[in-house]
């Protein structure tokens, strides 16, 4: 008998750990999205709390206000952007098979043949045999495939639009009752954990303030750039504004990259092609655009929330996309700040009792 309740608290933790991997099993369909979501409270928190206030404790009603402004405010947002993209991207890739064929190019290097001499002869100083015949041929290649891979994407985008509302309709729920019962849930998975309550207490804090680093900081901070550029190429007269500003919007939340991966190249081609003025001005623009809200609107946003070297940052965002998709722009620095906080709690407390 002494044998058996010896292993009995064995048993009880393997049998623990079972029906949790068979609820996470279960819920893994919707696993990102109830991420989002505890996120998306984490940051929305001190609002729903002024606007119960407000209320006179009707929590219900605060939630069901918010989740109404949340709909409003981002689900129909996105179903225009997303169906505007989708319009765009066919029309750029059907233009780009259109006029984009080898006459063209070979047209346009014979008109630039000071700047293709140039650009031989550092080939030639590299040891890198290439002829022009291979270069325009290449080049005609690219950019039909480049078209066709943005032209599936956004197929397959507007084709899910149906699984997004789903998701987003899940996700809204969630919201709903996080906040309104998320104490109680908060304080339910605190007594699981066997961690020291403080420690605990920091854990969570690190992750609600990288979300709000996330979401505030940089989704904000990408939002502006997004649609700024596409403002901008529109003055510019550059064509599918919003493609390339949401490509832009996306590309901002990656550290030493940024919008730079857009207007840099385009800058480039207006000086290749003769339009000086035009270059300097649409890059001067573009700087300027990165530049303020990256190092003016960002840390007022962010703050001193989140200490994380900008390395860990662009190899978390990286990673986190290869293995997660486009959401590992969001969960790839969660997984990062787990790990840093972890690390801390292990150093200060935890290193001397192990070793």
């Amino acid at each position: 008998m002494a044998k058996k309740l010896e292993w009995q608290p064995y048993i009880f933790v393997v049998i623990f750990l079972l029906s949790l991997f068979l609820l996470l099993w279960t819920v893994y369909p919707f696993l990102y999205t109830i991420i989002l979501a505890f996120m998306l409270v984490g940051v929305i928190t001190p609002f729903y709390q002024w606007l119960n206030k407000v209320t006179r404790g009707h929590s219900h009603l605060s939630s069901l206000l918010i989740c109404l402004l949340i709909f409003l405010g981002i689900f129909v947002p996105l179903v225009f952007l997303i169906t505007t993209l989708s319009v765009e991207v066919a029309d750029f890739y059907f233009n780009l098979r259109q006029s984009l064929n080898l006459k063209l190019v070979s047209d346009f290097v014979n008109s630039h043949s000071v700047l293709v001499e140039r650009l031989k002869k550092i080939l030639d100083h590299l040891d890198i045999s290439y002829s022009l015949a291979d270069m325009e041929e290449h080049v005609v290649t690219l950019g039909k495939t480049l078209g066709l891979f943005m032209y599936d994407q956004s197929r397959m985008l507007a084709g899910k639009v149906m699984h997004f509302t789903l998701h987003f309709i899940i996700m809204l729920v969630i919201t709903f009752y996080l906040l309104i019962d998320g104490r109680k849930l908060k304080e339910y998975v605190l007594e699981l954990l066997p961690l020291p309550r403080e420690q605990e207490n920091l854990l969570l804090r690190k992750f609600n303030d990288m979300s709000v680093a996330i979401v505030v900081g940089n989704g904000i901070a990408a939002i502006l750039q997004g649609v700024f550029g596409g403002i901008g190429l529109t003055m510019f007269e550059m064509q599918s504004p919003v493609l390339w500003g949401t490509v832009m919007a996306i590309f901002a939340f990656i550290p030493f990259i940024g919008i730079s991966i857009v207007f840099v190249p385009i800058a480039i081609y207006l000086f290749i092609i003769g339009q000086t003025t035009k270059a300097v001005l649409f890059f001067t623009y573009f700087t300027l655009l990165a530049g303020i809200v990256e190092y003016l609107i960002k840390p007022k946003l962010v703050g001193d929330r989140v200490k994380m070297h900008v390395l860990l940052v662009f190899l978390s965002i990286f990673g986190g996309i290869a293995t997660f998709g486009v959401l590992g722009i969001l969960f790839g620095p969660l997984v990062a700040i787990a790990f840093l906080t972890l690390a801390d709690i292990y150093l200060a407390t935890m290193k001397e009792n192990i070793f």
